[in-house]
């Protein structure tokens, strides 16, 4: 347990050094194709490798992702995805450091709301979690629901020509926690009985749920501040993961109700943290009041 939290340590700082470096990438491409300002695009994957901040935050992250894998191998669901909160901590002062951002009060407050939501959801799911290798209907849920939500995203996006940053952040944090959700199941049954014991209908749910989440993520970038892409992920990723690791997979059975309010009271309070963020921000104000001249 104490491994796997130090590897999600280090997932959730891989993390906000990747979201500002490939901000800054997307940014860019985004800037010379104004049309395309609110929605990542596939013709700009070609410029994007061209750049050495995106390629090298695509290496950050996908270093970050690699001991999350570990990480979510080795320990439950519920207490592996929670500690990502961390990397809006990180987040907040990368920006300040690099792109001189001014930190309000009611930022600070929206930080303490996530951060204090997500802390108390950790210690509650870590003090109640229990992880079993999934083989039957539950890891059929999982794969199917991912599969199901991603095509939701796609249809989504393919409709409204740009969508608002809140709702893709949303939308990324939901197929996130469907591919860490079904990341955990197919590594415990990896681990316990090798490539026969694995149900390749969840593997092909995550790499599909995976694409479409970081398409989701690129054009969050595009439209928004990093920082409030890296709250929206650390709040909803961890929220639905863990109630699909209580609700599906049963690592919180046996939980007294009692907790499992406190859980729901605190995810509520860490929710509330994004949405105070998502009108405060300086950048969102900023581009607010460009919008409404």
């Amino acid at each position: 347990m104490i491994l796997a939290i130090v590897l999600a340590v280090v997932c959730a700082v891989a993390l906000a050094y990747g979201a500002m470096l490939q901000h800054h990438g997307v940014s860019a491409a985004s800037a010379a194709d104004t049309r395309s300002a609110a929605r990542f695009r596939l013709a700009h994957v070609r410029s994007l490798l061209r750049s050495p901040a995106w390629v090298g935050g695509l290496l950050v992250t996908g270093l970050g992702m690699a001991a999350n894998i570990i990480a979510l191998a080795i320990a439950p669901v519920m207490v592996v995805q929670p500690i990502g909160a961390i990397s809006l901590v990180v987040s907040i002062l990368l920006a300040v450091r690099h792109r001189s951002l001014a930190v309000s009060r009611r930022m600070v407050i929206a930080v303490v709301l996530c951060i204090g939501g997500v802390a108390a959801f950790v210690l509650i799911s870590a003090l109640n979690a229990r992880a079993e290798v999934q083989d039957g209907t539950e890891a059929l849920v999982v794969g199917w629901l991912g599969l199901g939500l991603a095509v939701v995203c796609v249809l989504v996006t393919g409709l409204w020509r740009h969508p608002p940053q809140l709702l893709l952040i949303a939308g990324a944090g939901v197929l996130f926690a469907c591919v860490a959700t079904n990341m955990h199941i197919v590594s415990f049954q990896f681990l316990s009985g090798g490539l026969p014991a694995v149900t390749w209908s969840n593997v092909v749910s995550l790499v599909v749920s995976g694409i479409v989440g970081s398409v989701y993520v690129q054009s969050a970038y595009g439209a928004g501040p990093p920082e409030m892409v890296i709250a929206g992920l650390t709040v909803v990723d961890p929220i639905v993961a863990v109630v699909l690791g209580a609700l599906v997979l049963g690592e919180a059975a046996g939980t007294a109700w009692p907790l499992v309010a406190a859980m729901g009271l605190t995810g509520i309070v860490a929710c509330a943290g994004v949405v105070v963020l998502s009108r405060y921000h300086p950048d969102v104000t900023v581009r607010a009041g460009r919008n409404h001249e």
